[in-house]
């Protein structure tokens, strides 16, 4: 059935972009919602941008130390999903800091196979444990192929982050497994550059907006954007959508009670985050890799990413990249030229990527040929 669809290929959407008015000091584009420009044309989120506060290593190795118990056999979960920041994080944890590391994993259907197999190699490099679960019934297939339908029949960029609801669920067995083996402590390798601005400002939030505040105004958002659409709605949906909002991240509401007095942390709130070290240490020490036709390293796992690049382009011509990228300039991480040249050339839409997610979904072939050619 996939190879049916080769006719569409890949298409690079600076390919069949307009020209856009672009920020002089970073690269976000004029379609960027609540983007204003000065008279020198920097944006007004350049203008705004906060460097991230990291809490330092000192104080990572004291809530570390704090963990190693050496009547448990394990000392913390770490969640797995074989990208590259949660893959650096189980290795400082294992090789750097030495502590007894049991990794989770949650099975999602549209794990890109490279992943799986980076997982792999994880646990036999690591010699970690290792365990994994599923949703039940294909609750995120389910789930998922009806917020697409919803998507097309109203296609909006702020109901594009919809398209992962069924992820949201996760936190729940990270913590039932973690209380089920006496862990105390979940760490995730979440970090501060990949928070996208412009979906907070699509859902009314502030991309500047007091980060304790944040997830509340976020879901109220989400809310508000989705009542517009009924079909969000659907009975597959609505327990999903409530326990992504209890379980959301490691601040969400249900995650600090059924968590309480647990620690719940990401590696990059305490150790400043670096591209280069990052992928020079798993690549050489994990044997890590990512499928090279993609052009990028980041959110390759879940083969969803391309279907929300899909998305985002049909309705702002621009990606999650461009965020990204935009905030590694603001920070010096990368010059604005680099940035630029990523964009052109990891900016793409991977059609066949996308059809194979939309037909384990189980939406129709003919459904998929009006949703390519909307």
């Amino acid at each position: 059935n996939i190879q049916k669809y080769n006719k569409y290929k890949k298409i690079h959407i600076c390919e069949v972009m307009i020209k856009m008015r672009i920020c002089s000091k970073c690269v976000l584009p004029e379609t960027t919602p609540k983007i204003s420009f000065d008279e020198n044309g920097v944006c007004n989120f350049c203008h705004s941008f906060k460097k991230p506060n990291y809490k330092g290593e000192k104080e990572l190795i004291k809530i570390l130390d704090a963990q190693k118990n050496k009547k448990n056999k394990y000392d913390c979960v770490v969640t797995l999903s074989g990208g590259r920041d949660s893959s650096y994080t189980i290795l400082k944890l294992v090789k750097d800091y030495h502590m007894n590391v049991l990794a989770v994993n949650f099975e999602n259907p549209f794990t890109d196979d490279q992943a799986v197999r980076n997982i792999e190699n994880i646990k036999r490099i690591l010699n970690v444990d290792l365990i994994s679960f599923k949703m039940k019934d294909n609750t995120f297939e389910k789930v998922f192929k009806n917020n697409v339908e919803a998507w097309f029949k109203k296609p909006s960029p702020s109901m594009v982050p919809m398209m992962c609801a069924a992820c949201h669920m996760m936190f729940i067995d990270f913590l039932r497994i973690a209380k089920e083996n006496n862990i105390s402590c979940i760490i995730s390798g979440g970090n501060p550059y990949e928070y996208v601005s412009f979906k907070r400002e699509l859902l009314g939030v502030s991309h500047n907006e007091d980060p304790n505040m944040v997830y509340i105004k976020y879901f109220f958002g989400l809310l508000r954007e989705s009542s517009k659409n009924p079909g969000y709605f659907s009975p597959v949906c609505l327990p999903t959508m409530i326990k992504g909002y209890l379980f959301g991240n490691e601040g969400a509401i249900g995650t600090r009670i059924l968590g309480y007095q647990m620690e719940k942390f990401q590696l990059f709130d305490y150790l400043e985050w670096n591209e280069n070290e990052i992928l020079s240490r798993i690549s050489s020490e994990l044997e890590w890799k990512y499928p090279e036709k993609l052009m990028s390293s980041w959110r390759f796992d879940c083969k969803v990413s391309h279907v929300k690049d899909l998305m985002y382009m049909k309705t702002l011509q621009m990606t999650e990249r461009d965020d990204l990228y935009a905030k590694l300039v603001r920070n010096g991480l990368m010059t604005r030229d680099e940035a630029l040249g990523r964009i052109k050339k990891e900016n793409v839409i991977y059609y066949d990527e996308i059809k194979e997610v939309f037909l384990k979904a189980g939406i129709p072939e003919e459904t998929i040929e009006t949703y390519l050619k909307a």
